[in-house]
């Protein structure tokens, strides 16, 4: 706190009598006040500085996807970046310092995305022609009621292809990490309705579709982790077909594994139609349904965080092998993984609790991702769900509205009636703010009911997620048929609440691309206003220059 001494009054007194104490109050405390201000906004970027690597590693990759740079060029920028950094380390300032960090880290996204191989144009032409192609499976099959399609990674060719198959018996058909030979016809990708489908598989180094007639294995595959998985997700999906209508069955398997090419077009419709997509997708929400039970009994055990964080972990190692590596499900994992691994090591001793943000998880997560397959950074599934989950956690810092609105309502008698209800339309207020610029931009769609309607759907779909896994859980048991039943009750409900939403009116409102570039200028002004006020309340309550008599 910084005060006005005693002796410094007397001496500005004495040597400018004109001023009275007021006056060198007013005068003093602008400039010590907009001190703190810069101290305090340091403060905070050093202690997000993950969220300001992950954007400047978004920059660089944005950078090189739109100019063509050489690579060595860059490598090189970035290796002069850093030493400069070492050498003037003592010298300049530590925003100076920051900025040529954040620079680097610029260069090094520029040159991941720069390293990207791109296709061969002989590769291109020979595409049409391919008639037969044996290679090895790459990804979990998205199994529909007579079709499966999976991602083929040729032996002899620099690059794959998505394989639709018509099948009347899919499930089993193929399995991750099989070797297969494929004949059919080949097609290359075209744009349609302004979206550029060549570009979207580009990134993840699909060159082409392969329509099949049929479909050997060749050999069986490796028995790995991946593999296994796969088999255990296909034999539960058999379990729901066996025991579920077609159409619950294909909500079961959109709901628990990610996979919609078992629903139903309307019910798919519906669910795009109202902003609920999201509960379709395995995201956050899923695990966090699945983690939450997991955590609640672990605890009630009397197990310690340090020993609950690893068997969690376990069980968030499962569910990706089950479900796959999705980028939503990867994503929660790796925030999931920096707050386990900081919660033990607090646990321990080995570094401060306050040094834990899930924020910065969230970054991690991102860089992690960006680094691996720096082409996620422009798909709509990534920037939903770095958007929504962003949001959420910047709604809820110390400082955020969320929780200011929490504490605010906190004490009265509809906090304590209705809290989940509260905290429930806070995270749907905030996730619909970081969701509907990318929903806008890419879908052309702006949803204004959806924070209703999330009101209403998520609950029931979070009871389902449980009714389900604990079906899951039970299937190999003769109590399956029974705990099937209110999971089937409670997916009819969800299908029915979805179809009547998708009849309201306005639910939702076609829109120009244009306006998710609007949107996303408005939340961020609303949340860097929110930010400034917060920080202005800090630092008044923290910046003062006392007049106080001489005796203080």
């Amino acid at each position: 706190m910084l005060r006005l001494q005693p002796s410094f009054r007397e001496s500005v007194e004495a040597s400018h009598p004109q001023l009275s104490m007021i006056n060198v109050h007013h005068c003093i405390q602008p400039i010590g006040q907009r001190q703190c201000i810069q101290d305090r906004i340091m403060q905070d970027i050093m202690t997000y500085a993950m969220v300001w690597i992950a954007l400047s590693l978004g920059l660089g990759i944005a950078i090189a996807s739109y100019l063509t740079i050489s690579t060595v060029v860059v490598l090189w920028g970035a290796m002069v970046c850093v030493l400069l950094i070492v050498v003037v380390a003592r010298v300049v300032p530590r925003w100076v310092r920051m900025a040529g960090l954040l620079v680097a880290v610029c260069m090094i996204g520029m040159y991941r995305e720069s390293s990207v191989p791109q296709f061969p144009d002989w590769l291109l032409r020979r595409a049409p022609g391919l008639r037969e192609v044996s290679g090895t499976v790459v990804s979990y099959p998205d199994v529909g009621e007579a079709s499966i399609s999976f991602t083929l990674a040729p032996d002899d060719l620099p690059g794959s292809l998505v394989v639709h198959w018509p099948c009347n018996f899919p499930l089993g058909a193929v399995h991750y990490g099989d070797r297969v030979v494929v004949r059919g016809r080949t097609q290359l990708p075209t744009a349609f309705e302004g979206f550029d489908y060549p570009a979207y598989l580009a990134r993840q180094n699909i060159f082409a579709s392969l329509f099949a007639d049929e479909v050997g294995c060749l050999d069986q595959a490796s028995r790995s982790l991946w593999h296994w998985g796969d088999c255990l997700r296909q034999r539960l999906l058999q379990r729901l077909r066996d025991a579920l209508p077609p159409r619950l069955a294909g909500m079961a398997q959109s709901l628990m594994l990610g996979d919609r090419s078992a629903l139903a077009v309307d019910i798919e419709e519906a669910f795009s139609r109202t902003g609920l997509m999201h509960l379709l997708a395995v995201s956050g929400l899923h695990l966090g349904v699945f983690l939450g039970g997991a955590w609640w009994g672990l605890r009630r055990m009397g197990l310690r965080p340090r020993l609950a964080y690893p068997l969690v972990g376990m069980l968030v190692l499962l569910a990706l092998t089950v479900v796959g590596p999705r980028v939503s499900l990867v994503r929660a994992g790796w925030l999931f993984a920096f707050l386990a691994l900081g919660s033990v090591l607090a646990d321990c001793g080995v570094i401060l609790r306050r040094w834990i943000h899930p924020i910065n998880g969230l970054a991690a997560a991102a860089i992690a991702i960006l680094i691996i397959r720096p082409g996620a950074l422009f798909d709509s599934g990534f920037q939903l769900t770095m958007a929504a989950t962003g949001s959420i956690l910047f709604a809820f810092l110390p400082s955020g509205w969320g929780t200011q609105c929490s504490q605010a309502l906190k004490n009265t008698k509809m906090w304590r009636g209705y809290q989940w209800v509260l905290r429930l339309l806070i995270v749907s207020v905030a996730a619909q703010a970081g969701a509907a610029p990318a929903i806008a931009w890419h879908f052309q769609a702006f949803h204004p009911l959806s924070i209703l309607s999330n009101l209403v759907a998520v609950p029931l779909a979070a009871l389902s997620l449980w009714a389900g896994l604990l079906s899951v859980l039970i299937s190999a048991t003769p109590l399956f048929t029974k705990m099937i039943v209110p999971f089937a009750l409670l997916l009819r409900g969800l299908q029915g609440i979805v179809l009547w939403l998708a009849h309201v009116p306005f639910v939702e409102w076609s829109v120009k691309p244009m306006l998710g570039i609007w949107l996303a200028g408005c939340v961020g002004f609303a949340y860097l206003a929110h930010y400034s006020i917060s920080l202005s309340s800090r630092t008044s309550n923290s910046t003062s220059i006392a007049p106080g008599s001489s005796d203080d």
